[in-house]
């Protein structure tokens, strides 16, 4: 064993420099290294892990080479396992890769397949010994889990699901039949059955991953459980943190139980679900995973009576709020109504409809008078704006903000990623972009350019421009203090993106060299247009 690979003062170190490193590519190029040299054939990869699972468990999400975490993974041996899992720290270590393994299957599948085979042969052995406690507990889902992997994309956001209102299907990884998924879903039922523990967590990864596999499976598996555990369905097994888990999943996928129990069960009780910790937790689930409008006509008018719809703007979790906007945009259950209910709600007055974001962007503020954003009002703000038909009422109030309010958004850090979004992700901005909304801006570029949340916005504004006269207008809006800008902080990353050097000493050549640009844009965006208007000709032949 090399004196590098066994001295831990190495990894403790390198992690240090780790969490000093400013650019991504660094702490990925550092993350790949320090991983890489854990797996290495003279490393005790299960001791060292074991010493540094703090700090692996940390640096794993920014490995981006497939043949390390397959190595990594590799390395745990038979008769190192057991003792790798009973370890606290490590095993937060080992349920972390699990999660990232799915995302380099399609090269490394074999080695991964493997050393999974291994993993699942002493979760079995030990079942009900992992069963006892939270932290093995939570190996024996990952296991499970990995039975139908998700792909995890490394840059979603925790509100992106839910401002996306369920609309993108969720990734897995299909695995070969050599796998023998179904064999094993029916072994880890079979290991349940016998167990004389109980674990919720469990019991729900193995019931999601059997209504995804095997419908036949999942019903037995319900019927099973319902029968030993939940013979009498209440309201307070909706609220209980550990029995929720597994009546999340139950909503879900068809089933008896969900369209004669659950569902009646949360109608009846409304009141005591939506605003408990828990409660408004399983209501999200319900409504992510809604495919019946009529389920979701009923809870609407549950939930928009007046005093409930104000407690859950004002009192209620932010994420069931954005959630039930979104899901009723994507169903078209009286969406137009329910924004002009938050209206009333928020007390923008009836004949100042232009007010309406800014309203919205104060909500639950501590003092509405100095506080012009909050994190809660920019997410809301955020699922209004994602909608594939974005309302009048939010549209109205878009068109009609000045640069002073635009740019005083901007200035915030949730203000800031809520205009990227709307950049990047909204039906909105083509309309916002065809408008004055670069004219609005004129006197505000400067001041943007050199803030720190609103420096990105600037560089969105600019990459988003189509026309040479919205990019002549920044340009010349900036140039007026090129020599401040050049030397911000911040304001100097925009002016190398627009070449504002050039600009300034050679404008009639800037002008042209972007003007050509815009060109072969505007001819790539044409092609794509025509490629796509054959596809969707072809589908319907």
């Amino acid at each position: 064993m090399t004196a590098l690979s066994s001295n831990t003062k190495y990894y403790k170190e390198a992690y240090s420099l780790f969490q000093q490193c400013t650019k991504n590519e660094d702490r990925q190029d550092l993350a790949n290294k320090v991983l890489d040299e854990a797996s290495s054939s003279g490393s005790d990869t299960s001791k060292i892990t074991r010493a540094c699972a703090r700090e692996f468990e940390q640096l794993m999400p920014h490995v981006t080479t497939p043949s390390i975490l397959a190595s990594f993974f590799d390395r745990l041996t038979q008769d190192q396992l057991d003792e790798f899992i009973r370890d606290r720290a490590a095993s937060f270590v080992l349920e972390k890769l699990l999660i990232y393994l799915p995302n380099v299957l399609s090269t490394e599948s074999e080695r991964i397949h493997s050393s999974y085979e291994r993993l699942f042969e002493c979760v079995r052995e030990n079942f009900n010994d992992y069963m006892q406690e939270s932290g093995t507990g939570h190996i024996i889902a990952s296991t499970i889990a990995f039975l139908h992997p998700l792909i995890i994309s490394p840059n979603t956001n925790e509100y992106e699901p839910l401002i996306d209102g369920g609309q993108t299907a969720k990734k897995f990884a299909e695995l070969s039949s050599d796998w023998n998924v179904l064999d094993k879903l029916r072994q880890m039922k079979k290991s349940i059955k016998k167990s004389s523990a109980h674990n919720e967590f469990v019991y729900a990864t193995l019931l999601r991953t059997c209504g995804y596999v095997s419908e036949k499976l999942y019903a037995k598996l319900i019927t099973h459980l319902c029968e030993k555990y939940y013979s009498n369905i209440n309201v307070q097994h909706l609220l209980d943190k550990c029995s929720s888990f597994l009546f999340e999943v139950l909503v879900e996928f068809p089933s008896d139980q969900r369209e004669k129990i659950l569902y009646p069960l949360v109608f009846d009780q409304i009141d005591e679900i939506y605003l408990h910790p828990i409660g408004n937790f399983f209501i999200q689930r319900l409504l992510l995973t809604l495919n019946d409008k009529k389920v979701l006509e009923k809870i609407y008018q549950l939930l928009i009576q007046e005093e409930r719809f104000d407690k859950l703007v004002h009192e209620g979790q932010i994420r069931l709020l954005i959630t039930f906007i979104r899901v009723c945009e994507r169903f078209s259950c009286h969406y137009e109504e329910l924004v002009n209910r938050l209206k009333t709600t928020i007390h923008c007055t009836k004949n100042n409809n232009n007010e309406f974001i800014p309203c919205v962007l104060k909500l639950r503020a501590d003092n509405a008078n100095t506080q012009l954003i909050t994190k809660e009002g920019s997410l809301v703000v955020q699922a209004l704006l994602r909608a594939d038909k974005v309302d009048s009422l939010t549209r109205q109030s878009f068109l009609s903000l000045t640069g002073e309010q635009i740019a005083s958004i901007a200035c915030h850090p949730s203000g800031s990623h809520l205009l990227c979004q709307l950049i990047l992700k909204s039906n909105l901005w083509p309309i916002l972009r065809q408008k004055n909304f670069y004219e609005k801006l004129n006197q505000m570029y400067t001041k943007m350019a050199c803030d720190k949340a609103a420096c990105w916005f600037v560089t969105q504004l600019w990459k988003s421009a189509i026309t040479i006269d919205q990019k002549l207008e920044m340009a010349k809006s900036l140039a007026k203090d090129f020599q401040i800008l050049r030397s911000h902080t911040y304001a100097r990353f925009i002016t190398y993106e627009m070449n504002l050097t050039a600009f300034c000493s050679r404008p009639d050549q800037w002008k042209r060299s972007f003007e050509t640009v815009l060109k072969k844009h505007s001819l790539l965006d044409e092609l794509d247009d025509d490629n796509n208007k054959r596809k969707k000709k072809k589908k319907k032949t």
